[in-house]
């Protein structure tokens, strides 16, 4: 049966499709679902641009959204210094706006699907671990996530998220092209 569905976002449209699903599981078994976010601390700009929801931001954070990859090379070639092609980590304070964002977007969609049960984590660190164990502490009946998120090229290189997490979890898991 199937009592507690996690289902990761990123706010990618693989997440949407996966959150989707998730919520029509959750509203046919009355399931709780249990929505986690890990801060996209390794985004860039254009993502985070794309993902905000300007209006949703304080003038101050959607002036940072803008200039801060743009004031952080300024700072380094006035130090004389050449920046080559580098992410900028974002400001922590944004990505803790846009993880928000992100997270009331998706408890919409699945209460609006009708789950009556929705739990909300933003989490740090490694994506799958993150899920991996706060699946485990939730005692998740099943895993729903996106095949593809925002990673970049790195993340084909190191083997995907939704790879790992289904390879080590010790529960049903759902991946969603």
């Amino acid at each position: 049966m199937i009592k507690t569905i996690l289902v990761a976002t990123d706010g990618s449209e693989h997440a949407k499709k996966a959150l989707a699903l998730a919520s029509d599981l959750g509203a046919k078994y009355n399931a709780r679902l249990v929505l986690v976010h890990v801060l996209l601390t390794n985004a860039r700009a254009e993502t985070l641009r794309t993902l905000a929801t300007r209006r949703g931001l304080s003038k101050d954070q959607r002036d940072l959204l803008e200039n801060y990859e743009i004031d952080f090379h300024r700072e380094v070639a006035a130090a004389g210094a050449a920046v080559g092609f580098v992410t900028v980590p974002p400001p922590r304070e944004l990505v803790k706006a846009i993880g928000r964002q992100i997270m009331d977007r998706a408890e919409k969609a699945a209460t609006k699907a009708g789950v009556k049960k929705v739990v909300m984590h933003t989490v740090e660190g490694d994506p799958a671990e993150a899920i991996l164990e706060l699946a485990a502490s939730s005692k998740a009946s099943m895993i729903i996530m996106g095949s593809r998120g925002l990673s970049d090229f790195k993340g084909l290189l190191l083997g995907s998220i939704s790879h790992k997490v289904s390879a080590q979890a010790e529960c049903t898991c759902v991946t969603v092209k």
